[in-house]
C-alpha cells in the first residue's frame, strides 16, 4: 500500500473521530440539561411530599422522575465512553498522520490498521447503543388500544 493511501485513510479516520467527538459531546450536554431539569422537578416533588402532600399521583411522578434520571445517566455515561474513545483515536490518528515521518511507512500502516479495527469496534458499540435506545423508545411510546 502506498504511503499516500495510508495518509488519506488516516486523515479520514481523524475526520470521522472529530465528527464523533462533536456528536457525542452535543448529545452529552443535551442529556445533561435534561437531567438537571428533571432533577429540579424531582426536588419540587420531594418538597411537596415532605410538606405532607402524599398523593398516589405525586408518588408516581417521583418514581418516574427517578427512573428517567437514572436512564439518562446511563445513556450519558455511554456518550462519555464514546467521547473518550473517539478523542483517543482522533489524537492517535492525528499524531500518526502529522508527526510520524513518511519514511516509516510500515509503522504508519500498522497504526492505521489498529486504529481502523478499533474504529470498527467503536462503530459497533455506537450502533448497539442506538438500537438499544431505539427499542426502549419504541416500547415506551407504544400506544395500547383496547379492542
Amino acid at each position: 500500500m502506498e504511503i499516500t493511501t495510508t495518509n488519506h485513510i488516516l486523515s479520514d479516520l481523524w475526520n470521522f473521530h472529530l465528527v464523533l467527538i462533536g456528536i457525542s459531546l452535543s448529545i452529552f450536554t443535551l442529556l445533561y440539561s435534561f437531567i438537571l431539569n428533571k432533577r429540579d422537578e424531582l426536588k419540587t416533588i420531594s418538597e411537596q411530599i415532605k410538606n405532607g402532600d402524599i398523593s398516589p399521583i405525586l408518588a408516581q411522578k417521583e418514581r418516574f422522575a427517578i427512573k428517567y434520571i437514572s436512564r439518562l445517566k446511563k445513556i450519558n455515561t455511554n456518550c462519555l465512553y464514546i467521547f473518550i474513545s473517539s478523542s483517543f483515536l482522533c489524537c492517535w490518528s492525528w499524531v500518526t498522520l502529522r508527526i510520524i515521518n513518511d519514511c516509516q511507512a510500515m509503522f504508519k500502516q500498522w497504526v492505521m490498521i489498529v486504529i481502523g479495527i478499533l474504529t470498527i469496534f467503536l462503530c459497533f458499540y455506537v450502533g448497539f447503543q442506538f438500537i438499544k435506545i431505539y427499542k426502549h423508545y419504541n416500547s415506551e411510546t407504544k400506544i395500547r388500544q383496547n379492542g
